[in-house]
Formats: C-alpha cells, sequence, structure tokens
C-alpha cells in the first residue's frame, strides 16, 4: 500500500478566552435597540499572524424562553488591519449566519456551529456585526478559531467567496418554509434561491418561528439541482433541548459537506424529525466558491 500524505494545521488562534460557559466563551456581540437591525462592529480577533484556511464559528448565550430567539451574524474582515492590529475598516465576509436560541452546556445544548475552509490573508482583522428579532441590545457569544501553517500547502483547497441563500432581514428568519417530516425526511422545500456561482462548500442554519420550541432532535439534508437533488450536505444535527428556546446546531453531518455545483442550479433543504417538529420551521444555506 502506497503511502498518501495528509495536511495538518501547524498553527491556531482563536478568542475563547478561559471561560467555556454559555455566558463565557468568545466576545459577547450587542445587537441594536432596534430589531432586525445590525448591532455595533464588534472585534473579535486582532490581525493574524498567519494566512487562514479554515475558520470555525460558534454561537452561544442567547435563550429566552417563551420568545423566538433569532440572531444573525455577519462576520467582518479588515484585510488590511495589519498583525496584532484591531480593524476599522470592515467589510462582510459571510452574511447573515443564523442561530436561533445558540446555547452551550444548559441542560445538554452544544452551541451553533459553521466550519468554512475560507482564505483570509495574514494582517487581516476579523469582527462581526450583530442583530436580534427582538428590540434592545440582545448579545450574543461569538467564538472564532482560525487555522494555518499547513503542512501539505499543495493538498489545501481553500474558497473567498460566501453566497448566503433564503436569508430574511426584516424578519431576522428565512423566506422559504421547510416542514420536516416525523421519523422520516420530509419533502423538499420550494426553491430557497440560485448559486450566481460556482460552489463546493456547504454549510446550513436551521430555526423557527416557533415561540414554544419543543425539546427533539433533527437531520437536515441541502440539495441541488430541480430534476436531480444532487446531495450537498446530509443529516446535519440540530437539536432543540427544551421549551426555554435552547437549540444547538453541529457544522456537518454524516459527510463532509463538499459537492461541486456550478452557478446557476437552484438549492433546496429538507429534514426529519424524531418527533413532531416545531413550526414555522426553515433553513438558509451558505455556499462556498472561488480559489
Amino acid at each position: 500500500m502506497l503511502w498518501t500524505p495528509v495536511n495538518d494545521f501547524g498553527w491556531s488562534v482563536d478568542n475563547y478566552g478561559s471561560t467555556y460557559t454559555d455566558a463565557g466563551i468568545g466576545v459577547s456581540s450587542p445587537g441594536h435597540a432596534n430589531a432586525n437591525t445590525k448591532g455595533a462592529n464588534t472585534s473579535m480577533l486582532v490581525g493574524i499572524a498567519e494566512d487562514c484556511y479554515g475558520i470555525s464559528i460558534s454561537f452561544s448565550g442567547r435563550s429566552g424562553a417563551a420568545a423566538s430567539q433569532r440572531c444573525m451574524v455577519d462576520l467582518l474582515i479588515d484585510p488590511a488591519a495589519g498583525v496584532g492590529n484591531t480593524g476599522s475598516s470592515w467589510n462582510v465576509v459571510i452574511a447573515n449566519l443564523f442561530a436561533v436560541g445558540p446555547t452551550l452546556g444548559t441542560v445538554g445544548a452544544f452551541g451553533y456551529h459553521y466550519y468554512f475552509p475560507l482564505y483570509l490573508k495574514a494582517g487581516t482583522a476579523i469582527g462581526t456585526a450583530h442583530q436580534n428579532n427582538t428590540a434592545g441590545t440582545l448579545a450574543l457569544r461569538v467564538a472564532i478559531r482560525c487555522y494555518g501553517k499547513p503542512s501539505r500547502s499543495e493538498l489545501m483547497k481553500c474558497g473567498t467567496l460566501v453566497q448566503t441563500i433564503n436569508a430574511n432581514t426584516s424578519t431576522t428568519g428565512g423566506t422559504v418554509a421547510t416542514t420536516p417530516g416525523t421519523g422520516a425526511k420530509g419533502s423538499y422545500s420550494a426553491t430557497l434561491g440560485t448559486l450566481t456561482r460556482d460552489s463546493w462548500w456547504w454549510q446550513l442554519g436551521v430555526g423557527s418561528t416557533d415561540t414554544s420550541m419543543t425539546a427533539n432532535g433533527y437531520l437536515w439534508d441541502i440539495a441541488a439541482n430541480a430534476t436531480n437533488k444532487i446531495m450537498c450536505a446530509e443529516n446535519i444535527m440540530y437539536a432543540v433541548v427544551s421549551n426555554a428556546e435552547q437549540a444547538g446546531k453541529a457544522a456537518m453531518g454524516t459527510n463532509i459537506p463538499i459537492k461541486c455545483i456550478s452557478s446557476g442550479q437552484d438549492v433546496y433543504t429538507r429534514a426529519a424529525a424524531v418527533g413532531a417538529p416545531d413550526t414555522g420551521m426553515f433553513g438558509i444555506v451558505y455556499a462556498l466558491g472561488g480559489c
């Protein structure tokens, strides 16, 4: 058997801090006094010391009983900040990352997670801007880690552009609904939107408008193409742990979410719920492309 080289990362940096709790991990990103409006741009990481080839983003600390706690977060970058410097001229690199009731550790919730093989050059500062569907400067915690110094850079594939599909900023939710099946995959949603560029890496935001979410487990799929339904990501795990509106979501499911899909294809979601699903559910898709 031939030995096949693999890559690993020799460097990482994060803003996790030393308090690994729902309200302690990462950095607080405030909302706005008005509902469905982005709050202040907030620094998460000063200019990174190495080129970044992958970034994980986690949310927690934003739940509350008898209300749908919906959040959208723009991931911001300042490529010209310089190593060790705080950003000041921000650009949106990923728009409207979604979380509903993101909670870490409380009665079993595991936080709300994303991962992108996104390239950011050394010296790039990273920030966020967060909106909530509830008026008031309600904050959530954002924990970010960047990975770099690959051992085999020739094996690395990274992207630079992320398209957000089915986000509705006017409601901090989704436009097209998905109805999960109970104990089986439900029907595919109507089209969430159309790819504007070739894409190969897929992430999913999951949520609902239900104000009394029921403890439940879900598996979600992303597919593309109206006729053939090409699977892009499968069995992404989403869990509601109580009717206190506390939830968690994994970044991946039962396969690595890599599938090359050409520009112009429509995108869909479907899901299975262990028990009867919450009402008003939807998926928001993030498709990464570029070289």
